[in-house]
């Protein structure tokens, strides 16, 4: 029950219906990936830049390629926090994840980011920001 009201939830959060924005509403502008090598064994952390105290809604997009130009099967998530690791399964899967969608219930953000994965020169795999733009631009 408690996986159908999240979901229920981020429908809400992505469809066209606008819900009212919390007067405290702060929306989220950055998203960030964690700068250390990827080891393929404790997923892959991302860090928006609202209050830590503040449970988010994400919806990502895992995509085949780094262009983009692709359909996808969302990865709906619901943290307690301003933190989500995304699943080593789809991190090793895809090279590229695009975050479609992350706020809290009335307070969305219409920014969206991308991640790809590049091998660096010392041998390390990390994950760099691609894309950040404002949604409809």
């Amino acid at each position: 029950m408690k996986k159908l009201l999240a979901l229920a939830a981020i429908a809400l959060a992505c469809s066209e219906k606008k819900v009212d924005k919390r007067d405290s509403c702060v929306p989220v502008e950055q998203v960030a990936v964690s700068a250390n090598c990827y080891s393929g064994t404790d997923g892959l952390l991302l860090t928006a830049d609202s209050p830590s105290s503040v449970a988010l809604d994400w919806v990502l997009a895992p995509l085949k390629d780094t262009s983009g130009a692709q359909t996808y099967v969302p990865y709906y998530a619901s943290t307690t926090s301003n933190q989500l690791v995304v699943p080593d399964s789809i991190v090793r899967k895809y090279p590229k994840i695009g975050v479609m969608f992350v706020g809290a219930y009335g307070c969305p953000s219409d920014m969206y980011f991308s991640f790809v994965r590049r091998m660096d020169g010392d041998s390390c795999v990390r994950w760099y920001l691609q894309e950040r733009f404002l949604k409809g631009d």
